[in-house]
């Protein structure tokens, strides 16, 4: 199954680590992404990523790597020349990434900040294009992407989803809760006590709170209905033409009519 997606997500996965390597020559090198493990993506879903699913993005895509996602910070770019200053392969356990950082105050800043420890994390940014997709787990696994950037960050991102991922594993829409159902029988009561009538619409709401309760049937106000007519008075109603054939008849041979069902 495909989510539709338009928009960029970010990930910082717990396992994602790097480290600075050397003193006259440093580098920068760990992992942005790990795989086959499960990560819980803001409370909406699980997700995991197979291997393989960096294989054509790190061939093909134009990435960078960032401070914080700053584009104003860039540390590497894969296809930067005359040699990249980027790496980005898969092994066994995710997306590997080597840094060769810029002699520039903002990376060397950073790499203080390594040395010390304060900064041992990284993001990515990405689309997804393929993924195989369990509502009823509330699972996604990505088996292809296109990769933006990969960036060490200060704090790790929160982990950020398109709207249509989000409402595809939101099971329960959004329910409205029903009225207070005792300050309506308070109402109720108050009208009891009062002596007035309860309409059928009070009726019914007693029945639904109460279903054993005996409730009287409601007292109808409409206008009486109209009297049964006095069949003893003429008949008045417009007669067929069998009725008036018959009249006719009874008026030749009143004889005969008379002693209809005679024995």
């Amino acid at each position: 199954m495909y989510i539709k997606q338009d928009e960029m997500e970010r990930r910082c996965l717990p396992k994602a680590q790097l480290r600075l390597e050397g003193d006259s020559n440093p580098k920068i090198v760990g992992y942005a992404a790990v795989f086959n493990t499960w990560a819980d993506i803001g409370g909406w879903f699980r997700e995991s990523i197979k291997p393989g699913a960096f294989a054509k993005t790190i061939k093909e895509n134009d990435v960078r790597a960032l401070i914080d996602h700053d584009s104003g910070k860039i540390l590497g770019r894969n296809k930067s020349k005359p040699s990249p200053t980027l790496s980005l392969r898969e092994d066994a356990t995710g997306l590997a990434v080597e840094i060769i950082p810029p002699n520039t105050s903002y990376a060397n800043d950073l790499m203080i900040s390594m040395r010390r420890g304060d900064l041992t994390q990284m993001s990515f940014g990405f689309m997804v294009n393929k993924q195989d997709v369990d509502l009823e787990k509330d699972e996604r696994t990505l088996t292809d992407v296109t990769l933006f950037d990969v960036s060490i960050v200060t704090f790790p991102a929160y982990p950020t989803t398109s709207a249509e991922v989000r409402a595809a594993f939101q099971k329960q829409p959004r329910v409205e809760l029903a009225p207070d159902p005792w300050s309506e029988l308070d109402r109720i009561i108050v009208k009891l006590k009062a002596g007035e009538t309860l309409t059928d619409e009070e009726l019914r709401a007693v029945t639904t709170y109460f279903p054993n309760l005996s409730v009287p049937p409601a007292k109808h106000t409409e206008t009486a209905p109209e009297p049964v007519a006095n069949h003893s008075e003429a008949d008045t109603r417009p007669r067929d033409k069998w009725m008036a054939r018959l009249d006719e008849f009874e008026k030749k041979y009143p004889a005969t009519t008379n002693h209809i069902g005679a024995n």
